[in-house]
């Protein structure tokens, strides 16, 4: 792995504590709903006429989500929705648009894409705060907030389960990614609080753990609550202010994962927030 895969690897977020590859799994999550992935999951949800896959990550997860399709159903895969910009989670569609699967995201995340050749541009766009897609007798809701985590950012219900998908704007286990690149944290944490309206009880997430509860929600929430107090005290202390992200502690999450690597980095991000106000 050369410096620059490991540049690409950090502003993307897929770094974690452990770079060197896992075997791809398959996890049935209900009779007709699928995660397949290591530390990073795509999802496939079975239909009568087809089925529908949710991220088709990069081409080797990508791969990996179609020979697990093919080992449950012959059903062809029919639509491919993104749920955000970011070209990790949709730089593998070619397999699927190959075989006749229409490519969906949101408009915002069509209009942001982050530059990568490989990354298909969608057939079509959905607009707004939410839709529902029915194919194949069975729905699913899709809900949009506005910037948050990249651009588009959609979060996936699926009725039928009382289930969400929820993909990086919950990451279990772990503090939030680095230095948060080219997010809106004052609107994540604010669209937190708007996702746990909806109706579920049942979660999905992309990345570290595919299957979790609402609990995984509130302790990102909690985090990011705790975050901002931490550096609000800080900033109103004697502390010098380029000294502050090495002295802030949050000693109740010490246990997460980059916890030591990345606090300092939130630290920054949130600092950088209200100095500038981006």
């Amino acid at each position: 792995m050369n410096y620059k895969h490991i540049i690409m690897l950090l502003f993307t977020g897929l770094w974690s504590v452990n770079i060197f590859a896992q075997p791809i799994e398959t996890i049935k999550a209900q009779n007709d709903l699928y995660f397949v992935g290591d530390r990073t999951y795509s999802c496939f949800y079975i239909t009568n006429d087809g089925v529908i896959v949710i991220d088709p990550l990069d081409s080797t997860h990508a791969a990996a989500t179609m020979k697990a399709i093919k080992k449950v159903t012959n059903k062809p895969v029919k639509y491919v929705f993104y749920s955000h910009n970011h070209w990790d989670h949709i730089s593998g569609g070619k397999i699927f648009k190959d075989q006749g699967a229409k490519i969906i995201s949101h408009i915002k995340a069509k209009e942001n894409i982050t530059p990568n050749p490989k990354v298909l541009t969608p057939d079509s766009t959905w607009n707004g705060a939410n839709t529902t897609f029915t194919y194949g007798g069975k729905t699913i809701e899709l809900f949009y907030y506005g910037k948050n985590h990249g651009e588009g950012m959609t979060v996936f219900r699926f009725p039928e389960y009382n289930a969400i998908f929820i993909i990086d704007l919950v990451v279990p286990d772990r503090v939030l990614y680095a230095y948060l690149p080219d997010a809106s944290p004052k609107n994540w944490v604010a669209h937190l609080k708007e996702i746990q309206k909806l109706e579920f009880d049942k979660v999905y997430m992309a990345h570290v753990r595919a299957i979790g509860t609402r609990d995984d929600v509130t302790l990102m929430q909690n985090y990011f609550d705790d975050l901002y107090e931490a550096v609000d005290k800080a900033l109103k202390s004697d502390t010098p202010f380029f000294e502050i992200p090495t002295t802030v502690k949050m000693p109740q999450y010490k246990d997460l994962m980059n916890y030591e690597e990345w606090l300092p980095m939130n630290v920054w991000r949130i600092m950088m927030e209200k100095a500038i106000g981006k």
